[in-house]
């Protein structure tokens, strides 16, 4: 118990100070540029595999599938490891392929060809996708990234917000799974989906306020389950934070695709409020992260028992992965706990490149979305994830 008084008393002398950014010292040892060069060569620059280097982030371990998720995540990495040359093949990839010109979002997933075999918005690459796009728009005006003349990323950003606020936002406030889900974003919610820091920046970018009523409802929605005291949410939901059991019955939605306990979805969400709380400190996000925090201190044998909960938070699974421990150290980062932060920073392990065999995280090289959550975390606790500009 003294150790959480403690630490809440550090954190909001951190927070009030607006000091949630870790520094670069204390974690300056994490292979971040090796990583990411890793990870090109084993998902985007891999050959016949990815389509003769079509272009697109592709999963090994799904078949070398593409999604529009595994788009957004690259855009992001890339942007922040200030790759203007890997972001506009990605770039120029991901609207050759998955751009619909109807609804002006991206079809979900695509196969090594670049054919679409899952058609259909994921609102969560929307967004991911677009505050790629403002970033890569703000290294320009830095002057550290030259211009994208034949598609300007500020008029795509532009284009893909208000695409996504009028397809994907219900009645200025409910956000949609996608553009093709019913459930007017109140009786089926994606809770990791909600990318706060991302819809802040839309508001700033754009001059507008209207993603506020978004921010608020979906942080209403996110504390809303009996998880959230402990910093757990749902995979799906309803937006009142109740199983979303109707909905996934109506459309015979198998129980794995609406599952009620905090698994690799929500898994998501310790890294989504961590990146508002360090980037905005919005007192919201920092609340949760604490929370967050608190639930993890409180595991019987600590870190190695941090794993996926049901909302009781009872763990559900006997194992622990990369995942679980990149995501998990997001919250100690927040509220500025490094040491526990580095207890899981740690635990994941970073095996370096030998010969022609890219270097990896954790215990999974061929998973995309493994590798892609520990360089999230890893640049996190460097400093290098940022609000560029």
């Amino acid at each position: 118990m003294w150790q959480r008084a403690f630490i809440a008393i550090c954190t909001m002398g951190i927070i009030g100070l607006g000091m949630t950014h870790p520094t670069q010292a204390q974690f300056d040892d994490l292979p971040i540029d090796a990583a990411w060069e890793a990870y090109k060569q084993r998902f985007i620059f891999c050959g016949d595999a990815c389509g003769g280097d079509l272009g697109l982030v592709f999963d090994p371990s799904q078949g070398y599938q593409a999604t529009s998720e595994s788009s957004g995540y690259g855009l992001l990495m890339a942007v922040m490891a200030g790759d203007q040359t890997t972001f506009d093949v990605i770039y120029d990839a991901t609207y050759r392929y998955l751009h619909e010109e109807e609804s002006g979002l991206f079809d979900w997933r695509a196969n090594p060809s670049g054919e679409v075999t899952g058609f259909g918005s994921a609102t969560d690459a929307d967004l991911d996708i677009a505050a790629a796009l403002i970033l890569a728009h703000r290294s320009v005006e830095q002057g550290t990234w030259q211009p994208n003349t034949e598609r300007p990323y500020a008029e795509a950003a532009n284009a893909l917000i208000d695409n996504i606020y009028e397809r994907e936002v219900v009645d200025g406030a409910y956000l949609k799974p996608g553009d093709l889900f019913g459930g007017e974003g109140r009786a089926i919610i994606n809770i990791s989906y909600f990318s706060p820091a991302w819809m802040q920046m839309f508001d700033a970018f754009q001059g507008t306020d209207r993603w506020q009523p978004v921010i608020d409802q979906s942080y209403a929605s996110l504390n809303a389950s009996p998880g959230a005291p402990m910093g757990l949410a749902p995979d799906w939901s309803t937006a009142d934070g109740e199983p979303a059991t109707e909905y996934c019955e109506a459309q015979s939605t198998p129980a794995t695709g609406c599952g009620y306990e905090m698994r690799y979805e929500s898994i998501r969400v310790p890294w989504r409020q961590a990146v508002h709380c360090v980037w905005n400190g919005d007192p919201r996000a920092c609340d949760w992260s604490q929370r967050t925090v608190n639930f993890l201190y409180d595991l019987p044998r600590g870190t190695t028992q941090a794993r996926f909960f049901d909302m009781s938070g009872k763990i559900v699974v006997s194992y622990q992965d990369t995942v679980m421990r990149s995501m998990w150290a997001t919250a100690p980062l927040a509220t500025g706990d490094h040491e526990l932060a580095r207890q899981f920073i740690d635990s994941i392990g970073w095996t370096p490149t030998n010969g022609d065999t890219p270097g990896y995280w954790g215990q999974r090289p061929e998973d995309y979305y493994h590798q892609s959550l520990a360089w999230f975390t890893a640049s996190l606790a460097t400093g290098r994830f940022r609000p560029i500009g």
